[in-house]
């Protein structure tokens, strides 16, 4: 149910304005589901294993229908790096048309045929996996997704091919992990259960996992959404195995994503890159889930674009202390948090390079070996990003007050004009968000570290888009230097629903205002929004042409009309927006822009011999 687990923070007076930060879960899926191929694969034999290490399905293991997704989701003590997830969206990442306050069928997550028609009960075969409610536990601004309540279900059902039913052999109601680790003392929870109906060994057994969610309806627009997660890892099906041994597998394995070798941010500018942006150290964990303490070598690899190695990390031989016996992870520094003595080379153009982290049992490695590995891709493009592209809630502000200031800071290493800002905003049960207003806006940073001075604010008013990352172009690009706060003034006290990333907490860059006083966030993540700079902005614009041709352009910005001198005569004049979109073509060298929005746009002339010139123009009324 979509709850007020809402995070928030309530200001003390003497604000005129009471003011909160909300967190919600998401009414629809930030990317889209994947789905397996159409074409049946090959009946699975034993062992049957997943543990979604490399954040998708196996479409050899999986059947596509139902909704279910695999994610690199940041989950507390995790057995490994990976987990599928129920919830309330369906396969396209909505919520279910049958979604409402009552009780309704959600997610599937289907199995492929399995061969178990040479087996009986005497081979012991064992089914398990580990499970984890929605929602985390501990400091409640520090929690990802949505706790079940106890009405909305988790169902594991096995497939009788001889009667052509579906048997419901376990089931778990809604609760929290907090009562979880109370009860049990662990977060994820393990389940075995022995196979021993004879109507499961058959060549055409099936499992499936399944939920029922309830929405929880909200006055507020933009807040209705999804919710009533569960986690899934490590699902395992196999022969010879003893119910009394419990959750140990030798395994050593990755138990998170990979972290990003830069020291504050994800991405960053090319330009802007330096030697001292890189960390000093990586978190990295690695887990053991075998019932004693194993020797593990570690090692990471800098490769760029084309698969070239630049630098080698080799961490050597430590024990892996055992899962079980720790509730934990590694812990020895050469493993846990490695050294980082690499600086990426200065860039000229925007380059990707690749992070691949290794962990082997002794030489020869495990039987798991899809777990042992897991990459970072160190972006260097045109933006700032603390993100991961991926939001797993909906950030915003609530307020009596009818304007909303959020803030978010970025540090620069070279001067450098902000030509556009991307937002990534969560689309809300019905769009109820699609219709609030508000304004790009940056700001200058305060001897105390506080927003100060107005650098930029917008004349027209924006909405929000959806689908992923909609980029806002500045109306007048802003040279910025040193530190800055770019974000926005938010008309109305309507839920906007930005996304909001958990895996890298950043709330000491995230300031608000509702009042008279700037506060900083006390939530744990990272805002999806990002700063582009230099020629960030002109994605989708024709590029600027290298021309003899030096045609003058004023006034620039202009307001009422745009004079073009040094051009033949029968020169074409075109007029692009940033979107690429030609609005107006003219052989005169005078250009009417009264009825166009102020913003950046590129006009483009080509003269009668084929000559082509390009100037990039500001319209600002």
């Amino acid at each position: 149910m979509v709850k007020r687990w809402i995070i928030a923070l309530v200001l003390a007076l003497p604000l005129p304005a009471v003011a909160q930060e909300v967190l919600l879960p998401l009414q629809q899926a930030p990317v889209a589901r994947p789905s397996a191929p159409k074409e049946p694969a090959a009946a699975v034999r034993l062992p049957f294993f997943d543990d979604f290490a490399d954040g998708s399905l196996d479409a050899t293991l999986w059947q596509p229908v139902g909704g279910a997704v695999a994610t690199l989701v940041v989950s507390p003590l995790a057995p490994t790096v990976g987990v599928a997830t129920l919830d309330a969206l369906d396969a396209e990442g909505n919520l279910y048309p049958q979604a409402s306050t009552s009780l309704f069928p959600a997610d599937t997550l289907v199995s492929m045929p399995l061969r178990l028609d040479s087996l009986t009960a005497a081979d012991s075969v064992v089914f398990s996996f580990f499970y984890l409610p929605g929602g985390g536990y501990g400091n409640l601004w520090e929690r990802v997704g949505d706790t079940p309540d106890p009405q909305d279900s988790l169902f594991l059902d096995f497939y009788s091919p001889q009667d052509s039913v579906w048997v419901t052999v376990w089931s778990r109601g809604g609760i929290s992990v907090d009562t979880l680790l109370a009860a049990t003392g662990t977060a994820w929870q393990y389940v075995m259960l022995p196979m021993a109906d004879a109507r499961w060994f058959d060549s055409a057994f099936c499992f499936r996992f399944r939920n029922y969610a309830s929405l929880e309806s909200s006055t507020k627009p933009g807040k209705s959404g999804n919710g009533d997660f569960w986690h899934l890892d490590y699902v395992t099906i196999d022969r010879g195995r003893d119910t009394a041994a419990g959750p140990v597998f030798r395994d050593v394995a990755f138990a998170a994503p990979a972290p990003t070798m830069l020291r504050l941010y994800r991405a960053m500018p090319y330009r802007h890159y330096r030697a001292a942006d890189m960390a000093s150290s990586l978190s990295v964990t690695i887990t053991n889930l075998f019932s004693s303490a194993l020797a593990t070598q570690y090692a990471y690899i800098v490769s760029d674009s084309l698969g070239n190695e630049l630098y080698r990390y080799d961490g050597g031989f430590e024990n892996a202390p055992s899962y079980w016996l720790t509730e934990g992870y590694q812990t020895a520094p050469m493993h846990a948090s490695p050294t980082v003595a690499y600086a990426f080379p200065s860039m000229t153009a925007p380059a990707d390079y690749t992070v691949m982290h290794i962990v082997r049992e002794g030489t020869a490695g495990d039987g798991h070996p899809q777990n042992d590995t897991v990459r970072y891709c160190q972006h260097f493009g045109d933006s700032y990003a603390y993100d991961d592209g991926v939001p797993e809630n909906g950030y915003g502000l609530t307020s009596t007050a009818s304007q909303l200031y959020l803030a978010y800071r970025f540090d620069l290493a070279v001067e450098d004009t902000l030509t556009a800002v991307d937002v990534f905003f969560n689309r809300a049960l019905d769009d109820g968000n699609a219709a609030v207003p508000f304004y790009l806006t940056l700001w200058s940073v305060a001897d105390d570290g506080r927003p100060y001075e107005v650098l930029y604010r917008d004349s027209e008013r924006r909405f929000p888009l959806f689908g992923g990352f909609q980029r806002y172009v500045l109306e007048v690009p802003t040279v910025c230097s040193g530190s800055v706060f770019v974000g926005l003034e938010q008309t109305g006290s309507d839920y906007i629903n930005i996304g909001f990333d958990r895996s890298l907490n950043t709330s000491d860059r995230i300031w608000y205002l509702t009042g008279t006083e700037w506060q900083q966030s006390i939530l744990s993540g990272s805002l999806m929004l990002r700063p582009c700079f230099g020629s960030a902005a002109t994605v989708g614009m024709p590029q600027a042409d290298v021309s003899s041709m030096h045609p003058t352009v004023y006034p620039n910005p202009a307001s009422d009309v745009l004079h073009i001198e040094g051009v033949p005569d029968g020169s074409v004049v075109q007029l692009f927006d940033a979107q690429g979109r030609r609005l107006a073509t003219t052989t005169s060298h005078r250009l009417a822009t009264i009825a166009l929005p102020s913003g950046l746009y590129l006009l483009r002339i080509v003269a009668p011999d084929g000559m082509v010139a390009s100037s990039r123009v500001i319209i600002k009324h």
